[in-house]
């Protein structure tokens, strides 16, 4: 092919001005959709569809540019030899008008789009979640005698009336895990404990009666944890009116403590739907035992789940709990493989049957963080249920992990120290947090965080006693941290993950072979696939652990093993990881740094 001749078709056809036009008018289309789909919470795959169609467009474009030109009497097929001054004057114009045009919209639409960031990003602290008031909601008391029942119903009637509360970001809510310990007493020389209590402005208390399908509830607000309340309400509910009844309740709160009156949209009247009292109690069974540690409550609460959504499977509520479920289910020593697809199906479910349930988005964030690694949607459905429910702790807390697996430790540890904000009172809020203080070389910092969790759960922590041994080691104090760690395996082998690997660095091999042996033994599941692979890693034998890993797929911490806790300088040299990294679509291993690096 003569090339100089190709060129000047190109020129004369006027192809290469029609593609310019066509690249100039499709930035302008980028710029606007990238600052318009966002005010709309488009997901990300629309603005990313539009690419791919601009893309393909491109090349239909070119193709057409080539054969037709723009002539005075409109669009004509390009002469196969020469053409006319006039032609060439008319559509050099007509282009350099388009370009010129699309260009000009498109740097104004940028500068406006940059001037607008810049200023939300100066007004960030203005921006930022700052409750007016930090409140703790007291497990609320029934007036009849205590049965499982009855704590069933304390349990769900205490969560309902949180949430209801946390739709209003001017309230800071504490999660029922950490207020419950308020009502057993507070030990004068529990430091820790006292100084939160001291930073909690408004403690609301009650008691609930329930006769037949009744319901009667006395609310109470305290301005100190042994203070008369200064406001008491009562209320009477039919059961089927649960939802309306709880926001009633928030209402008059928030009005009491001077807070702005929340407008109730069309979205929040259909979402405050009357329930069936037969399926709002096989509910309420779920969350009960859906809220305990072990896997036995789980199948449990999830069988409940299940029988509630036979019911009725239209409850958009019952399906959220039951994603959520499964998640915790994951990051279990022995999960069953299908434990995050059916987090997903639920999730989605969710979220199909009310776009506002936080749950719901909360639960499709968890499954792409853990196991379907988009992260983009993961991203998306992080901030989706924040903005519906900024209260969840616990969507802070895998937020922070998502974060941190990117590298981003300072942006992480804001987003732990938020879920521990508000759920001061659950260790496993505060121990992971010093682990991230950990993995950003702030070891005191890390050792104040885990001392708090001795004080809270007095010094038999198990995590905390391994994420203690951790640090020491880091710190140069080698046999001290393998005694921490020693400790933690005693009360839970799980923490054999950390312990064997010690070892081998140590040198203390006997004993490390002697864990391996036993993990060998153990079932073939991802759990114990990634505690060998660690210890394959410390060993050097890189054969085994990529070996491991491949079984290690389907478990929750397998991204942070793969980017995070194996790579050694002998792991990074070695172009398995990086494949494992392209799958997983990460960056590849790097120091963590106090300025945060991008997600893809």
């Amino acid at each position: 092919m003569n090339l100089k001749k190709f060129y000047k078709e190109l020129i004369r056809r006027n192809t290469l001005k029609a593609v310019l036009a066509y690249l100039a008018v499709s930035w302008l289309l980028i710029q606007v959709a990238s600052i318009v789909l966002p005010l709309f919470e488009s997901p990300p795959y629309i603005l990313k569809g539009l690419l791919y169609l601009l893309g393909i467009g491109l090349i239909i474009w070119t193709g057409f540019s080539w054969v037709y030109d723009l002539t005075p009497e409109g669009i004509q097929k390009t002469p196969e030899q020469g053409d006319t001054s006039e032609t060439r004057h008319v559509a050099n114009r007509r282009l350099n008008t388009v370009i010129a045009a699309a260009g000009i919209a498109a740097l104004l639409v940028l500068m406006a789009g940059s001037f607008w960031a810049g200023s939300r990003w100066n007004k960030a602290d203005d921006l930022a979640y700052k409750p007016t008031y930090r409140i703790a909601v007291l497990p609320l008391n029934a007036n009849t005698a205590d049965t499982e029942e009855m704590e069933i119903m304390k349990n769900g009637f205490t969560d309902a009336l949180i949430v209801a509360l946390s739709s209003n970001n001017s309230i800071m809510v504490l999660s029922k895990a950490s207020t419950r310990h308020f009502t057993a007493g507070v030990a004068p020389e529990n430091e820790y404990l006292n100084s939160e209590i001291e930073r909690i402005d408004y403690f609301i208390t009650g008691s609930f009666d329930k006769t037949g399908n009744l319901l009667k509830v006395a609310i109470n607000i305290h301005n100190g944890l042994l203070n008369d309340p200064f406001w008491t309400s009562e209320y009477t509910r039919d059961i089927s009116e649960n939802k309306q009844l709880w926001n009633e309740i928030a209402a008059d709160i928030r009005e009491v403590l001077g807070l702005k009156k929340q407008q109730q949209t069309s979205v929040v009247k259909r979402n405050l739907r009357s329930i069936r009292p037969e399926t709002y109690e096989l509910y309420l069974k779920g969350k009960y035992f859906l809220g305990k540690s072990t896997v036995e409550d789980w199948k449990k609460g999830l069988l409940y789940m299940q029988e509630a959504i036979d019911r009725n499977p239209a409850d958009p509520d019952a399906y959220a709990s039951m994603a959520e479920g499964y998640v915790t289910w994951g990051h279990s020593l022995n999960p069953p493989d299908d434990v995050f697809p059916k987090a997903l199906a639920a999730s989605k479910r969710a979220i199909q049957l009310d776009s506002t349930n936080a749950e719901g988005w909360a639960a499709l964030s968890h499954y792409h963080t853990y196991f379907g690694w988009d992260w983009e949607m993961a991203e998306y459905a992080f901030k989706k249920a924040d903005s519906l429910n900024p209260n969840m702790a616990y969507n802070h807390y895998h937020r922070a992990w998502f974060l941190a697996l990117f590298g981003k430790i300072d942006m992480a540890i804001a987003e732990h120290k938020k879920a521990q904000e508000l759920d001061p009172f659950s260790p496993m809020h505060t121990a992971w947090l010093a682990e991230l203080y950990r993995w950003a070389g702030e070891y005191d910092l890390a050792l104040e965080e885990l001392q708090k969790v001795f004080d809270m759960s007095r010094g038999g922590y198990a995590l905390a006693l391994a994420l203690k041994g951790k640090v020491l080691q880091d710190q140069g104090k080698v046999e001290e941290g393998l005694e921490s760690l020693k400790q933690a395996v005693e009360i839970n082998e799980y923490w054999k993950v950390f312990y064997g690997p010690s070892l081998l660095r140590a040198g203390r091999k006997q004993e490390a072979y002697g864990i391996l042996e036993e993990l060998k033994n153990m079932p073939d599941t991802p759990f114990f696939n990634l505690t060998m692979a660690r210890m394959y890693a410390a060993d050097g034998d890189l054969d085994k652990m990529f070996a491991c890993l491949e079984k290690a797929k389907k478990h929750a911490w397998y991204p942070w093993f793969v980017r995070i806790y194996l790579p050694n300088e002998n792991v990074q040299n070695d172009p398995r990881l990086l494949v494992l990294l392209r799958e997983l679509q990460l960056p590849p291993p790097e120091p963590f740094l106090n300025k945060s690096t991008s997600i893809p």
